[in-house]
């Protein structure tokens, strides 16, 4: 008996030991689709058929149908394709699927060997088709393809979101399009005069600027044009209305936002790490995180009802990893969110890191982006290329927005950066001082991997960080990259202590949610890591409000106040 109690007690050692290691690798059941491994044996016996044949709107929805399928199996896949060179041929081997769902999810399909689906379709700026393929759970093979399902206008300027630049006149917005003729932004103080202009910069990067694979080969896909115009001179506290596009190929719907104010009125800001792209459709990707659908929904209603002024996204932004198409998606995702308010980020593991291409950690989070997607489409008031640290005000607060994937160490320039930035806060104007990156300083976490690892690097940080940080009186510190929520007391050098920094994890996004120790350290005033959510805080001259929310019922489960009562 004791004996197999024993056993029993390492089997399930073993379980969870297994799930540890697969939650920290961030595998998922539908990576593990062998899709490099495709073969190509069509079968005419077998009839995808697409409809509508033609989209006039990004987001519609297209209803696909297959049958004459023999011999059915429960694995077989209907994926969905948008080629972006030559003749629009599919090739399995060297493209990836931008999604897809398993045929059996029709409910006869395995009984009659037919089916359908509907999906969800974003104008990817190039005709889309629906692929059949066998699958043993070995090797994907292609058997049937629809014809193509095209959008009007390839040129409708879509992915529009909006950023800071430091200068408190200022907004950048970003959009992308196949082609340009005259690009630029209209704006004004009213939807019906759009009374100023001005022209936009593009650019785009190829394959050849991705560091490894799949960014370079089968996740590759072409980003179209990048647009980038800067709207100046703008009036403090006030909504301005906004179009972009051309004349030659059109224009985006109107937008608004609103400058920050020029006093220290209250400003609300939600902030959250770690949300990735979810389908709408239930489709699958080779990284998919369905709850971050339940927080950009959320977020959209908080936008619409005027509830929010910026956002701050800390960093592991689509998790496109090096599948080029999910940028797309993911900004299709945040598009009635990043189109009404600045949408501030940090740079994660997951956007930044690759073996040997000049970030801190030699590990291959990004899947070969090293970087370069993040930065062409999130324009952030960066001083130089691959240098994704900067701060700027907003209200009466200031934000000091630091890469974790970058030396930091003392003496570094990001560090020198840093000291400078906090070294010229002007508090009797931005009393609150926010800092955050996207490694965590103090965690609650199982994950110790030598050097890389969760735990090491938090202890690397605040032998090198926290003394700062505390020397210039850092209010809140925000991170991510650990799937939960943790809320510390005011530490100093690891002690609860009036004046201390508070530190929030907030990596509940969307993102698989991650592992506790059993025990709880001292320091945990509140820890979450069962619910996905939002940080939203307001601030004032007087006081910082925060909220933990969840994203399922909008309710708050944990807040505190800071108080602002003497000069800093």
């Amino acid at each position: 008996l004791i004996l197999q109690m024993a056993n029993q007690f390492t089997c399930i050692l073993f379980s969870l030991l297994v799930t540890q290691i697969i939650a920290h690798k961030e595998i998922h059941p539908n990576e593990l689709v062998n899709f490099k491994e495709s073969k190509i044996r069509m079968d005419a016996t077998i009839v995808v058929s697409a409809t509508p044949r033609q989209l006039a709107v990004s987001g519609s929805w297209v209803n696909v149908t297959y049958q004459g399928v023999s011999d059915p199996n429960k694995q077989d896949i209907i994926a969905v394709y948008s080629p972006t060179s030559g003749k629009y041929k599919i090739d399995p081997v060297h493209q990836a699927p931008i999604k897809y769902v398993l045929a059996s999810k029709s409910p006869k399909y395995l009984q009659t060997g037919a089916g359908s689906y509907r999906f969800r379709i974003i104008n990817f700026r190039a005709p889309v088709y629906f692929a059949f393929l066998r699958y043993d759970g070995k090797t994907p093979v292609l058997s049937a393809v629809s014809n193509p399902v095209t959008f009007v206008n390839y040129n409708d300027p879509l992915q529009v979101h909006l950023a800071l630049t430091g200068l408190p006149s200022e907004m950048v917005v970003v959009w992308s399009t196949l082609n340009a003729s005259k690009p630029m932004v209209q704006w004004g103080t009213s939807p019906q005069s759009l009374v100023h202009s001005t022209s936009s910069s593009f650019s785009s990067y190829t394959s050849s600027d991705m560091c490894g694979s799949p960014a370079k080969d089968l996740g590759w896909r072409d980003p179209g044009l990048i647009h980038k115009a800067v709207m100046r001179d703008l009036q403090g506290g006030t909504t301005y209305y906004y179009k972009v596009g051309d004349g030659t190929y059109g224009w985006s719907e109107i937008f608004h936002f609103k400058t920050p104010p020029t006093d220290m009125s209250t400003v609300r800001v939600v902030a959250f790490g770690d949300m990735g792209l979810g389908q709408p459709d239930g489709s699958s990707q080779h990284l998919e995180e369905p709850p971050a659908s339940n927080t950009s929904r959320l977020i959209s209603k908080m936008v619409s009802k005027s509830e929010v002024d910026v956002v701050l996204h800390i960093g592991d932004i689509s998790y496109a990893v090096g599948y080029s198409a999910q940028w797309d998606e993911f900004f299709d995702q945040v598009k009635d969110i990043a189109a009404y308010v600045p949408y501030m980020v940090c740079i994660g593991n997951h956007e930044r890191d690759w073996p040997f291409s000049g970030g801190l950690f030699n590990v291959d989070d990004s899947g070969g982006e090293c970087g370069v997607p993040h930065e062409r489409r999130l324009v952030m008031p960066r001083s130089e290329p691959d240098k994704p640290w900067y701060g700027f005000d907003y209200g009466p607060v200031h934000f000091l927005l630091m890469s974790t994937e970058h030396d930091f160490k003392v003496g570094s320039p990001q560090y020198q950066f840093l000291e400078k930035d906090l070294m010229m806060v002007n508090r009797s104007k931005t009393p609150w001082l926010v800092f955050s990156g996207h490694r965590p300083m103090y965690v609650d976490s199982t994950e110790d991997t030598p050097v890389s690892g969760i735990v090491p690097v938090a202890k690397l940080m605040r032998e090198q960080l926290e003394p700062l940080l505390l020397k210039y009186k850092v209010d809140v510190a925000f991170w991510g990259h650990h799937h939960s929520y943790q809320r510390s007391c005011p530490l100093v050098k690891g002690k609860c202590q009036e004046g201390g920094i508070t530190h929030v994890i907030i990596g509940m996004a969307g993102k698989g949610l991650s592992h506790l120790n059993l025990l709880k350290p001292s320091w945990v005033k509140n820890i979450d890591n069962k619910h996905y959510g939002l940080a939203r805080f307001d601030a004032n001259k007087a006081s910082l409000t925060f909220e933990f929310v969840h994203d399922e019922d909008g309710a708050v489960h944990d807040s505190f106040i800071l108080q602002r009562t003497n000069s800093i």
